[in-house]
């Protein structure tokens, strides 16, 4: 059983890959590891590892996630709180998949799906992205996301009810933050109708075959983001072959 579990979890978290050696790249990788950073420089071909980046804005709606949940409760009280578009601080992949912000993105959509949301593009793909990325936050020494300790709904799964459990109840939503009356008046100012047909806006936009789990998705703190890219833009990691064994 524990076997099958293992091989189970193997096959969910696997992500087509297009121009990476997937077996390249370890998870877990290794912490504190600044020699990730520079390996692409010694592999023979000076450019072969080069990923341009720019910043782009791109409307909510036209982005996508890769992860597998988004926290229903997270999103909301982000919405609730005002957040519409804005930086997201993170890496985009080439088919406009975020990396990291989807609690914002998924805010967004419920506020306004045409809001543009900002972010660094990098020119792979997301099966490309997710274990170059997820190495490098492991070797800049950075702890993986985790769910929430408290529990909440996923809102790929979730239904207006969810919704209204969390407006009306404050269901999974911060106590720190909620605010009832906050809530209420953003809910029905918005409508249930609108709200409705947003959830199924987001639910739409599945998260790619093979989405990996919130523990193991790349970790990169905002501030940190310019330093990846710019370790990207230069080569410095391996990103393809040949690779520097």
């Amino acid at each position: 059983m524990k076997h099958i579990k293992e091989y189970l979890q193997f096959v969910n978290e696997e992500l087509p890959t297009r121009e990476i050696d997937p077996g390249k790249f370890n998870n877990p990788g290794s912490k504190n590891d600044k020699a990730y950073f520079t390996k692409g420089k010694g592999d023979g071909d000076p450019n072969d590892d080069i990923v341009f980046t720019k910043p782009v804005g791109i409307p909510a709606k036209s982005l996508k996630p890769s992860q597998d949940a988004v926290y229903l409760g997270k999103a909301l009280g982000l919405a609730i709180n005002g957040v519409e578009g804005g930086d997201l601080e993170a890496v985009i992949s080439q088919d406009n998949r975020i990396l990291d912000g989807h609690h914002r993105w998924a805010a967004t959509m419920f506020n306004n799906p045409a809001a543009k949301i900002r972010g660094s593009q990098a020119e792979l793909g997301i099966g490309d992205l997710v274990p170059v990325l997820r190495q490098a936050g492991d070797a800049i020494g950075n702890d993986r996301g985790l769910a929430p300790a408290g529990g909440d709904v996923n809102i790929f799964t979730a239904t207006i009810d969810d919704v209204e459990d969390a407006i009306y109840k404050g269901t999974n939503m911060n106590p720190t933050f909620y605010d009832k009356d906050k809530a209420i008046k953003w809910y029905e100012g918005k409508g249930k109708e609108t709200i409705a047909k947003r959830l199924n806006m987001l639910q739409r936009v599945d998260p790619p075959a093979g989405a990996p789990s919130r523990k193991d998705m790349p970790k990169i703190k905002p501030d940190q983001v310019k330093k990846i890219t710019k370790h990207l833009q230069a080569g410095g990691i391996d990103v393809r072959p040949p690779y520097n064994d």
